[in-house]
């Protein structure tokens, strides 16, 4: 399937962050993707979700497509999945998110007899030095749950693999940008939580 052209559209000035997400995605099959919109948070959607929690900087969803692409012509819009991600572009940046993330394995209570099964998903927290990386991470997260659907990464299209995929792409933006001290604060929020010894690592 060859990939069109990707219609993006960035309504919060992030030009580099977005161009810095399409080159990543040069390697993938966009062919199912349909459209990328990235919106300036609203104060609405700014607010706790909790009390007494922070406010949540970024939002993301990788919408599905309506219709499974079998194969037979080329795919329509049904077939296509779409993105969009809301960015705060207000002041309180370096900003903590809170989301699902890999935690440390503990042992699950099981009946006698059964198999000693482990959980490795609990809810983390990281921070992002300014709305561009955030841009990055949010984008990175929806991204992740298309490739993961479209089955072109092992892992499974959960929002605690999307976090960690967020994560090493933000990382390497920061890297990218010259903000070495701030990419290895969220690298070792990732190690934190992240098992060694899961696929994703």
């Amino acid at each position: 399937m060859s990939d069109p052209v990707l219609p993006v559209r960035d309504r919060t000035d992030a030009s580099a962050a977005v161009g810095f997400i399409l080159d990543k995605l040069a390697v993938y099959d966009t062919g199912l993707l349909d459209w990328i919109r990235i919106y300036p948070m609203t104060e609405e959607q700014h607010k706790p979700r909790i009390a007494g929690d922070c406010p949540p900087p970024t939002l993301s969803v990788c919408w599905p497509p309506r219709e499974r692409y079998v194969g037979s012509g080329p795919p329509l819009s049904r077939h296509k999945y779409r993105i969009k991600v809301n960015v705060w572009q207000g002041a309180g940046y370096p900003a903590l998110e809170r989301g699902w993330g890999r935690v440390p394995a503990r042992p699950l209570r099981r009946r006698r007899g059964a198999r000693q099964r482990y959980t490795t998903r609990g809810p983390c927290e990281w921070c992002y030095p300014d709305r561009r990386s955030a841009t990055v991470h949010a984008l990175a997260r929806a991204i992740f749950l298309y490739l993961a659907d479209t089955r072109q990464t092992e892992q499974q299209p959960s929002n605690s693999n999307a976090s960690a995929w967020g994560h090493r792409w933000a990382v390497e933006w920061l890297h990218t940008n010259g903000q070495d001290s701030a990419a290895q604060v969220m690298a070792a929020q990732l190690v934190q939580w992240y098992l060694i010894q899961s696929k994703g690592m």
